[in-house]
């Protein structure tokens, strides 16, 4: 059995251009070449050709037998060694299928990233059809091990047979013109002169053929094009978009290349810095991927420019596949040899390739990167790599020069920026650390409007190179730096007005600086700091005022080095502004009485622009007169701090691209989706983080998507209803949600409707599903498209419940527990914040024995009217059945009664007041909701203990259970489950001041208390999904805050330290 690729050479008859195939299985030699397993259906092995015609008249080809019962048949073959897809990722396929129209797909995975897959459609049914499936968006893909193929994809009660054969890869590219032989474009000349192909006048590394084009530039027109006209029609661009072009320029130019139709253009310019050599350069012309009209292409050589009138050379005019769509270009890099290659290399060229990154670990894992050969022997210390730029280069906000390598020998890396009319500058970085990649970067903001033009890297600067040395880099960026230079370092005087609060020196302590570094270690080995001394308020303030406001648009996070006493402690530093107040950040000293670095995240806050002071507070709320602390190095970085640190997973919660994102990976579709900031805040979505989705367009893509995988199948017993919210750029938006990974696979369709350009709210029901062993879920979108395009977001992904029915309260168990009532018109009890409770039940007997129920109290002072409300997770559902049952105990003849609200359909709701029969027992009433529209949501339950009764002067308390909608009933447990407490999230943790509580579903009200269990401070949160304390009144220690919901239940909980 043979299992290795044979590399075949194909040549083509339009001249001496050789090409090279990858033979991945032929079956010739009666045998499958690989050891293909077949899951759920069947691979029946290498058979005798049943169709020995057309296109294949092999002897044998591959039998694959799918298995009706499922709807994903496939075989598979995994590598003892990774594919290497780079340069041969154009896969074809022979397919003879028993059915048409079908799928079929190939697939390439491999633990550790993402699959490649494409999706053909079979369009002849009874022969031998060649398909091709794009895999070039994995070409710089290592993990690749395992090819899948399947054939009539996502259809039940198949039990038909296909044969395959002959899986090969072909180089992705079509070549237009070589000039070799005939081509199908013809060239002329407008406003300059087409001369036809010549011989090279300059082969070399980049272009050794033998014919090449000629133009000549006419000195009279700015404008001179080589113009041709393609003779077979307009051109595909929906794959192969990405153009490559060999130029030869008599000095350096730009080169204008343009695609142009019928009401259909594009062009793009680049900047070719090397003058008398063969160069080749890319054209992204991807936004002409949509286009059918385009049978045209133009060259301008030296663009917008008169009085030339040179002769340039072009050859090898080649589309390839666009491998980094939906890359997102980024300005900060030059070069990553991947997807974002913005440099033009002027000099130094010929000794740099690209290639397979050779050592990836986790501090370089590019799949490509950059190879420098450097020159040896005498006169090469100096072999420089240039990297020209047309126009001075902008170093007003990025100022950052950096670059990865790797290098085989210790010594100097020397950056260097020139070019301009002022002197370079040369920065040289040592090279300490080799065989590994390092991070050499140096800044060069003081060069800004000095106009230099070319960035140059010399590896092992001063020294000449040895036969066989190379040096690897990657990743050359400009970007504006991590961390900006100090804004204060008490080194040359004082650069912001630093005084205590208000000059207020008793209360506020002294300020001395510059002042000798009492205690230099590694961290800050600075002559001079600032040191300060407390004064006696237990919140002594530093104070320092900036002439400019403080930008944190780009650096949020402030870094400050601080030298604490031997007791250590909490710094809170509060940026100040005057239209928005005081904003706070903390950090905990690590090191107690040495230098350490503390670091403060404003980025909750940096959207704004009048920061003009910064306080700082040592031990705040702790008197501490005489205390000294010192600190320098004030500067400002992105921000380092994680926000999600401390998060605490919400089990049903799938993916809020925030912090609870509760997933084993995206098995499927992840390079197609990333998180952005929300880009539109609205009031049914305001979450800062969303996901953005580009639909993949093209055939093949009709089932694109995204695909969570989890670690175990969910729980769907009580949450069994997926919500989601999609923005969609369309209207009518057909969806398929599916849960797969299990035995039995479940498909829900649903159509995006009621307009685009606005969130839309899914609510999939998975109820008839419970107990499912799917471990994987799936959203396609725009299924069965392949129109596709257009960008998605998505955002709050959850399990959430279904709607009300059966018993919903009976205080047994946290999914029929009711626990946000809240009180109203409820008289001096609602004044000082009583609450709904939970409570054992005082008389376990008669038709009620469970052990616990809810009470209500209703005031000696309440209106006739006071009742309780709860809002509801879901809305009610009668599944036809239109009534509410409800035990109730009452120590006195009145009512009960039950209302229905907050219809979001009809604006309706209905209030049924029912008289009770019995006292000191409980006894069960009925209340007749026939009366309500059939296709009512109302989504707030409440209800009443004497309704219109007025109050009698004493507090009556009442207690209710087993509250059933429609049908069911309540059925009695004898052991109490609490209800578990959901983690809720406070910031800034430490605090001085202010404790912002997020995350408290149903939370009605918030307590303090401290270790001992004494309750120190209580507020109503007046049902707000967010709040601020204001705790700078306790004392410094360690609080729990728990949260209450209106039935005067603990539903969340958390800590936090009071400094």
């Amino acid at each position: 059995m043979k299992h290795f690729f044979l590399i075949v050479l194909l040549a083509f008859a339009i001249g001496p251009l050789v090409r090279a195939q990858v033979v991945y299985e032929d079956f010739e030699s009666g045998a499958p070449s690989l050891n293909w397993i077949g899951l759920n259906g069947t691979f029946d092995g290498a058979i005798a050709n049943p169709d020995k015609s057309g296109i294949n008249t092999s002897n044998y080809v591959g039998s694959y037998t799918n298995n009706p019962n499922y709807d994903f048949c496939f075989a598979l073959y995994t590598f003892a060694n990774p594919l290497d897809i780079s340069e041969f990722n154009q896969f074809k396929m022979k397919i003879w299928s028993p059915t048409a129209p079908a799928k079929a797909l190939l697939k390439l995975e491999g633990p550790g990233g993402p699959p490649v897959e494409k999706f053909v459609d079979i369009t002849v049914a009874n022969q031998w059809v060649e398909y091709t499936f794009d895999l070039s968006a994995g070409a710089s893909y290592t993990h690749l091990k395992t090819i899948l193929v399947s054939f009539n994809s996502f259809v039940l009660g198949d039990s038909k047979t296909y044969y395959f054969d002959d899986i090969v890869a072909v180089r992705s590219e079509r070549c237009y013109e070589t000039f070799e032989g005939s081509s199908d474009i013809n060239w002329i000349g407008l406003n300059g002169a087409f001369n036809g192909a010549i011989a090279n006048p300059g082969p070399n590394q980049v272009n050794s053929t033998a014919t090449v084009g000629s133009f000549t530039n006419n000195p009279n027109f700015d404008f001179n094009f080589a113009f041709g006209t393609i003779a077979t029609g307009p051109i595909d661009l929906s794959v192969f978009n990405q153009f490559a072009l060999d130029v030869w320029l008599p000095s350096p130019a730009s080169v204008l290349f343009k695609l142009e139709g019928t009401g259909q253009a594009l062009e793009k310019v680049k900047y070719v810095p090397v003058g008398g050599a063969w160069q080749r350069i890319t054209f992204d012309m991807s936004g002409a991927a949509g286009f059918t009209t385009i049978n045209k292409i133009l060259i301008v050589f030296n663009p917008g420019k008169t009085g030339d009138d040179k002769t340039y050379y072009f050859d090898n005019l080649c589309a390839y596949p666009n491998t980094c769509q939906g890359t997102t270009p980024n300005p900060d890099i030059i070069d990553d040899f991947e997807c974002n290659r913005n440099a033009a290399y002027a000099l130094g060229w010929d000794s740099l390739s690209v290639v397979k990154n050779p050592f990836p670990t986790g501090d370089n894992n590019s799949a490509k990167v950059g190879r420098w050969n450097d020159p040896a022997g005498p006169g090469t210390e100096w072999a420089a790599l240039v990297i020209a730029n047309p126009v001075p280069i902008d170093l007003t906000q990025r100022t950052e020069f950096s670059v990865q390598v790797w290098a085989p020998k210790t010594g100097k890396l020397l950056l260097k920026l020139e070019g301009g009319p002022n002197p370079p500058k040369e920065v040289f970085v040592d090279i300490t650390e080799i065989n590994k990649w390092v991070t050499a970067k140096a800044d060069f903001g003081d060069q800004a409007g000095k106009g230099h033009t070319r960035w140059v890297l010399f590896f092992n600067a001063g020294v000449n190179g040895e036969p066989g040395d190379v040096y690897y880099f990657d990743n050359v960026k400009l970007a504006a730096p991590a961390e900006a230079p100090p804004i204060e370092d008490f080194e040359n005087g004082l650069s912001l007005g630093w005084q205590p609060l208000d000059q207020n020196t008793a209360l506020h302590g002294t300020f001395n600086a510059p002042t000798p570094n009492p205690n230099p270690n590694s961290i800050n080995n600075s002559p001079n700091v600032g040191c300060y001394t407390k004064g006696s308020s237990p919140f002594s303030t530093l104070q320092a005022f900036s002439l400019t406001a403080f930008d944190l648009s780009k650096l949020p996070q402030f870094n400050v080095d601080v030298l604490s006493p031997a007791s250590g402690g909490k710094v809170t530093m509060q940026l100040s502004s005057p239209t928005q107040g005081n904003k706070s950040a903390e950090a905990t000293v690590t090191t107690p009485g040495q230098w350490e670095t503390l670091n403060f995240d404003f980025s909750a806050f940096d959207n704004i622009t009048d920061f003009i002071e910064m306080r700082f507070l040592f031990n705040a709320g702790t008197a501490a007169a005489g205390q000294t602390w010192c600190l320098d190095n004030v500067r400002q970085s992105k921000a380092t701090v994680d926000p999600c640190v401390g998060t605490v997973p919400i089990p049903n919660i799938i993916d809020d691209f925030e912090c609870q994102r509760n997933f084993t990976q995206i098995f499927y579709g992840a390079s197609d989706l990333k998180v952005v900031n929300n880009p539109h805040l609205r009031p049914e979505n305001g979450s800062l983080k969303v996901g953005e989705y580009k639909d993949p367009a093209g055939p093949g893509t009709e089932f694109a998507g995204i695909g969570y995988e989890f670690a175990a199948p969910p729980d769907l017993s009580v949450y069994n209803q997926l919500q989601l919210q999609v923005w969609s750029p369309f209207n009518d938006v057909p969806f398929l949600f599916k849960l797969e990974g299990g035995p039995t696979p479940v498909e829900i369709f649903d159509t995006l409707r009621g307009g685009a350009n606005r969130w839309h709210r899914f609510n999939i029901d998975f109820s008839k599903h419970i107990g499912t062993q799917n471990t994987k879920l799936v959203i396609f979108v725009n299924v069965l498209s392949a129109t596709g395009g257009g960008t998605y977001y998505i955002d709050n992904i959850r399990w959430a419940r279904a709607g009300y029915n059966g018993c919903i309260a009976d205080y047994e168990k946290p999914q029929t527990s009711i626990t946000n009532f809240r009180y109203f018109a409820n008289g001096s009890l609602e004044q000082t914040g009583y609450q709904f409770e939970i409570v054992d039940n005082p008389n376990p007997s008669g038709i009620n024995t469970s052990s616990k129920v809810g009470k209500f109290v209703k005031a000696g002072d309440a209106l006739p009217f006071a009742g309780m409300y709860a809002d509801l997770e879901a809305p009610i559902d009668w599944k036809g059945v239109k009534q509410v049952r409800a035990k109730v105990l009452m120590d006195h003849i009145g009512n009960f009664a039950v209302k229905v609200e907050g219809d979001a359909v009809n604006g309706f709701f209905l209030e049924i007041p029912v008289a009770n029969t019995k006292i000191n027992s409980w006894e069960e009433l009925t209340f007749d909701f026939s009366a309500v529209p059939d296709n009512s949501e109302f989504k707030r339950l409440t209800i009443f203990f004497d309704l219109g009764i007025n109050a009698t002067g004493q507090n009556v308390t009442s207690y209710f259970d087993d509250l059933v909608i429609g049908n069911g009933a309540c059925t009695s447990v004898s052991v109490w489950q609490p209800l578990p407490l959901e983690p809720m999230k406070v910031s800034p943790n430490p605090t001085n001041q202010w404790l912002r509580v997020e995350n408290f579903d149903n939370v009605t009200r918030l307590a303090i208390t401290d270790l001992v269990g004494r309750r120190v401070a209580e507020v109503n949160t007046s049902g707000d999904q967010r709040t601020d304390l204001d705790v700078s009144q306790l004392p410094a220690g360690i609080y729990v805050l728990t949260g209450f919901n209106a039935y005067g239940l603990p539903v969340g909980v958390a800590k936090f330290i009071k400094n």
